[in-house]
């Protein structure tokens, strides 16, 4: 199922304004999430979420990665939406999670679909103090492919800001949660639009914590993130040579141009390859 490999970038596009959606595709994001959570008010989940069916059974977003963020899970709406998802005769790409502090909700909610026959990829929001103390066992679950980290929802609880450096512990904390797991990790949006400085600023950070992609709130966003979390051509010329010189060395630790090559050096290579590869970019 983990297809982490592909995906960069994540563009949300509110549940109210479905109309935006060949806007977002045009934006090159390699997923795009419908929000019916936050972006919707409270008297208009109802019309949200038939508006949502109707699009997604009219088959426009067949072609794209769409996730869906459904309301809390332990919600009415978001009992609602997983209700409505149940009846959908047309698969979608995922489901994101939000408002989940532990592992169990989340196990509710698959064994709901997999009770209806359905096995829908999850993307859990870690947005809380107590889902970042709870993370492996959140990541851990059976069809979670990637996770978000709600770091907007996360400074809000903490009473802290949002820079990079008061976040960055807590950023750490979510990806030492999903080591080993080959999960989507997304680092949660830049909220200024006019910076594009910092925008590409944080998501080199991002890139180089671990991250393996970043949401965005306007199309506008998409071409920053994309450039930033795909390999150059000379970052998988060199991961393919590593790779080469490694098994000519029949899986011994070798000296190359000041490097050793062992396993650990390896898997990152042929991760690089691979996503090259799966963004055809190779």
């Amino acid at each position: 199922m983990n297809n982490w490999t592909d995906i960069r970038s994540l563009l949300f596009v509110p549940a109210g304004k479905l109309d935006k959606w060949e806007k977002a595709v045009a934006s090159g994001a390699d997923a795009i999430c419908v929000d019916l959570e936050d972006s919707v008010p409270p008297d208009e989940k109802d019309e949200a979420r038939a508006d949502v069916q109707t699009f997604l059974e009219k088959g426009v977003a067949a072609e794209k990665k769409l996730i869906l963020r459904i309301n809390s899970p332990e919600s009415e709406a978001g009992k609602s939406d997983l209700e409505m998802i149940l009846t959908l005769s047309r698969m979608i790409y995922g489901l994101m999670i939000p408002k989940i502090d532990n592992a169990s909700p989340l196990k509710k909610v698959i064994n709901k679909l997999g009770a209806s026959g359905k096995s829908i990829p999850l993307f859990p929001l870690i947005e809380s103090a107590q889902a970042l103390e709870n993370g492996r066992d959140i990541l851990s679950c059976n069809t979670v492919d990637g996770a978000v980290f709600g770091g907007h929802d996360l400074a809000m609880q903490l009473g802290c800001s949002k820079e990079w450096d008061v976040l960055a512990t807590y950023r750490s904390e979510f990806i030492r949660s999903a080591g080993g797991l080959n999960l989507n990790l997304i680092d949660m949006p830049w909220f200024d639009l006019n910076d594009v400085a910092g925008l590409k600023k944080e998501t080199d950070n991002a890139q180089r914590f671990g991250f393996t992609a970043k949401a965005a709130i306007h199309p506008a966003q998409v071409k920053t993130i994309n450039a930033v979390f795909s390999p150059t051509k000379d970052e998988v010329a060199e991961a393919g040579e590593m790779i080469r010189i490694f098994e000519e060395a029949g899986g011994h630790a070798v000296a190359w141009k000041g490097k050793v090559l062992e396993p650990p050096v390896i898997n990152q290579a042929k991760r690089i390859v691979d996503r090259a590869r799966n963004l055809n970019l190779s």
